[in-house]
């Protein structure tokens, strides 16, 4: 069996987990609760972004491209500065968020609040070595760290939850993803070394060009930006809707994020080929792959959880559609917002035409829309179903904003290596 067939079983397995993680909760919990915890947790990508401020998002070029050009040295001692420099970040802000915490809402969400820091942390980590094993095309340990990740959080959430209510599970899901996360960075310089002692490639390509000093900016503020509208739909709803909208959204919304998190685990393959492909002399068209793949998605994703809503109707219709409300018209629009849930794709095909501030664009375009249909919404007092389709008209103006920038950018890069190859003809 291919390494990467390995590695998309175990992020499927790790995916579901996490789908089952929040099914779980979402039947442990009672509905405001778990609404509660959705919306605690929705903040964690948005923290761990801010803390970031671009150095993890530099590495999702940069270690592909060190690693291509054999510069071994300098891939270790980036991972280790970049490393220590996000550890201290994160401790000051444990520290500032405990005391602001404390300060306005006493000591009963000190325990939530430090659990969002470490979550973030932990997120960060992952991604850090996330980045290492896809530079060095290790799908499949990869695979292994996402789903010791997802079984682990479903287990101490889970238990937590049920036992002290959403605040334990939270916390307790926290702990064990950075003691993961740290283990993991530990083993991404293990592997650096062995690479490097197994290698037969040289560093005669030291001056290629890696990635430019903003890329990792450019990148941080598109996916801070984008972060915004996840991290905290939720939290509009519940204070601008009604309580049976706010859950709605809450459980439905385990179907968007777990779309958003399929196209991110089927890119982790994808976007370093695109990379690669950026460097080859000849290569196919981003743009068409990028298109294809994107749809292919869309459609696997669309059948998938129209499945799903089928067999909770028909096995436990009492558990979850009597329970949250859902009808006909609340499953449609889910289907319709996460099937455009593939932006991803699009993101990497710019991030290997060095088109950073091209990410950054669709990411602000997203935010402005997702932004104005919420306040639409809110203002006429619409529910549930105006709520998610605002969120897939914005994600569907993204996608065809960035679509139309790797076209351009294509275009330019193909017009640039005529003239370069003719020349050198010459």
């Amino acid at each position: 069996m291919k390494s990467h067939h390995v590695f998309f079983g175990l992020m499927a397995f790790s995916s579901a987990t996490t789908l089952g993680k929040s099914g779980i909760l979402a039947a442990i919990l009672p509905p405001l609760d778990f609404a509660h915890y959705s919306a605690a947790f929705a903040l964690v990508g948005a923290i761990a972004s801010v803390l970031s401020f671009g150095l993890v998002e530099g590495m999702v070029k940069k270690f592909t491209r060190l690693v291509a050009y054999g510069r071994a040295d300098e891939l270790r001692a980036t991972l280790g500065s970049d490393a220590r420099r996000l550890a201290w970040r994160h401790v000051a802000a444990l520290g500032v968020v405990l005391l602001i915490t404390f300060v306005v809402y006493g000591r009963w969400l000190l325990a939530p609040a430090a659990a969002l820091v470490v979550l973030a942390f932990a997120a960060n980590a992952f991604a850090i070595s996330a980045s290492l094993f896809r530079a060095y095309d290790r799908l499949v340990g990869l695979g292994m760290s996402a789903t010791i990740r997802a079984v682990l959080a479903l287990a101490f959430s889970a238990a937590f939850s049920a036992a002290i209510g959403w605040q334990g599970g939270l916390s307790a899901e926290a702990v064990s993803s950075a003691l993961v996360g740290l283990a993991f960075l530990y083993y991404s310089r293990a592997i650096i070394r062995s690479e490097a002692m197994s290698s037969t490639s040289s560093e005669e390509s030291v001056d290629a060009f890696i990635s430019g000093r903003s890329d990792g900016v450019w990148l941080f503020a598109a996916f801070g930006l984008a972060l915004v509208p996840v991290s905290f739909d939720r939290l509009w709803i519940v204070h601008f809707s009604l309580p049976v909208s706010a859950a709605q959204y809450a459980f439905c919304g385990i179907w968007i994020s777990a779309a958003f998190t399929m196209t991110s685990v089927y890119v982790q393959k994808l976007g370093p080929d695109f990379i690669r492909m950026r460097a080859a002399v000849e290569s196919p068209s981003i743009l068409r792959m990028s298109l294809r793949h994107a749809c292919r998605l869309s459609l696997l994703m669309a059948a998938g959880a129209a499945a799903s809503f089928v067999v909770l109707h028909l096995i436990w219709y009492d558990g979850f559609w009597l329970k949250y409300q859902l009808s006909i018209i609340v499953v449609v629009g889910t289907l319709a917002t996460l099937s455009v849930q593939v932006t991803p794709v699009f993101d990497w095909a710019l991030i290997a035409l060095d088109g950073e501030r091209g990410v950054f664009v669709g990411a602000a375009l997203f935010f402005g829309s997702c932004t104005a249909f919420f306040a639409i919404s809110a203002y006429l007092q619409l529910g549930f179903t105006a709520y998610m389709l605002s969120f897939g008209c914005a994600r569907a103006i993204q996608a065809i904003a960035e679509v139309v920038m790797i076209s351009r950018l294509e275009r330019l890069s193909s017009a640039g290596y005529r003239i370069t190859v003719a020349g050198s003809r010459q």
